[in-house]
């Protein structure tokens, strides 16, 4: 599992169209969406805004690199993440990977 690739759509660009833009910016390679998983609401974690967070199926495709000034790092994680010292945000804990798993998947 991979998260939390962010942007938002320019003007006349769909969700899509700004989610596989953001892929070839920020790790320069190519995303085929192959399903929308849906849509989660959170807080923000700096406010109390509430986001929408839009969930994607996503095939990654080529070598990946990162090629945004913006991003540190990039990692894949897999069920024993905690261990390894990466927190992920209430959002995806507590809402997109337990969707994940219902719907198969993860097989965590």
């Amino acid at each position: 599992m991979w998260t939390n690739l962010g942007g938002k759509p320019e003007h006349g660009e769909t969700e899509e169209q700004a989610l596989v833009r953001e892929i070839k910016e920020e790790l320069d390679c190519t995303g085929h969406i192959i399903r929308k998983l849906g849509d989660f609401e959170a807080k923000a974690v700096h406010d109390d805004a509430i986001v929408r967070l839009s969930t994607y199926l996503v095939n990654l495709e080529g070598p990946m690199r990162i090629s945004d000034d913006e991003l540190d790092e990039f990692k894949f994680i897999s069920i024993d993440y905690k261990k390894h010292g990466i927190k992920l945000p209430p959002s995806i804990e507590e809402q997109i990977l337990p969707f994940c798993k219902k719907e198969g998947l993860l097989k965590w």
